[in-house]
């Protein structure tokens, strides 16, 4: 195999860190069953061995969303031989026909698709409780490696290859699921959006005409606002404030919220108030640690509705928000509705 490698034009080992055995093996990638996918998994996991000092990270294909079941199952077959088990859940309005459009929509389509995406942290709870209990000492990472909006296809664009356009609707999916993330590093180690350029909830979209032209979308600067949050300590927070019932009977707070310590003992805290209407006026306590100083961007636009595209491409870019003051070591500010905040607190 050292000698194709080389044949092919690399001479030195690609020191691979992750291999995936399979995705999405109980749909598209096999209609199995967990326990016959269990069975695969083992006969090729043997085979990933660990070379001199290079340790592979080995993902097994994990569960669809509410499939409990196939997380059991491979817990108990399968168990530490997997260094990590995916987790799958995407915000869609239904898998049968139209999933709607990704620009036009009505505010209780709006509040529908935020109670669909905070659906995901109970998810989260019930496949955690499950890996708690065969991997107490939580050595099987749990890895979300699909996730984020699915609308319809952009019409005139090629049929299956998923492009979609990305409001500020997209951008609240991404920061409230990146709360609810950070609310689980004690398992969740891997997060990815699917996916990053032209497909599903896009980061960037590329003309696909061929002109070269790139619009960075809302999501994409929800995550550049949210580098704070890489490679820093979760801090546990407590939100208090109204919430909001929704046609779907999903309950949404009007503020959702996470904090943690950054690499350079600063603390990172996000703060999206998802009300379309009202201003929210927020006072941010730290025990033990009194605030001196305050950073902080917002992500908004005038409705929720609006995009950048190669036209237009900073209809909704972030701003630095300076709506707030610092009394006594605690800061309060007033936070406009439909928008997205991220502060650096020193």
């Amino acid at each position: 195999m050292a000698n194709l490698r080389r044949k092919n034009g690399r001479e030195r080992a690609w020191n691979v860190k992750y291999l995936g055995i399979g995705n999405e093996s109980w749909g598209c990638g096999g209609n199995m069953t967990p326990e016959y996918y269990s069975d695969l998994y083992r006969r090729y996991a043997v085979y990933c061995r660990n070379f001199g000092n290079h340790q592979l990270y080995k993902v097994a294909s994990g569960a669809s969303d509410y499939d409990y079941n196939w997380t059991k199952v491979l817990m108990n077959n399968v168990g530490n031989r997997m260094n990590g088990i995916s987790l799958h859940f995407y915000t869609v309005k239904t898998w049968e026909g139209s999933k709607g459009s990704v620009t036009v929509f009505n505010n209780d389509e709006y509040y529908k698709t935020l109670g669909k995406c905070l659906e995901i942290e109970d998810v989260i709870k019930k496949h955690c409780a499950i890996m708690n209990e065969k991997d107490p000492a939580k050595k099987v990472d749990l890895l979300v490696d699909e996730w984020g909006t699915w609308w319809d296809e952009e019409p005139g664009t090629i049929k299956g290859h998923l492009y979609q356009q990305n409001t500020m609707r997209d951008a609240f999916v991404a920061a409230l699921s990146l709360n609810v993330f950070q609310r689980h590093t004690d398992r969740i180690k891997m997060a990815n959006i699917a996916q990053v350029v032209n497909v599903l909830q896009s980061m960037i979209l590329t003309d696909t005409k061929g002109t070269g032209h790139m619009v960075l979308t809302p999501t994409y600067h929800v995550f550049n606002m949210y580098k704070p949050f890489q490679e820093a300590t979760y801090l546990p927070s407590e939100t208090l404030c109204d919430s909001m019932i929704v046609s779907n009977n999903h309950t949404i707070p009007t503020i959702n919220t996470s904090a943690a310590k950054t690499a350079d003992g600063q603390i990172a805290v996000s703060i999206a108030n998802v009300d379309l209407n009202k201003q929210q006026e927020i006072e941010i306590k730290t025990d033990g640690y009194k605030a001196k100083n305050v950073v902080a961007q917002i992500l908004t636009s005038k409705n929720i509705t609006d995009y950048n595209d190669f036209s237009h491409p900073e209809t909704v870019k972030p701003a630095t928000f300076k709506n707030f003051s610092i009394h006594n070591g605690s800061i309060r500010m007033k936070i406009p509705a439909k928008s997205i905040v991220v502060l650096r607190i020193s």
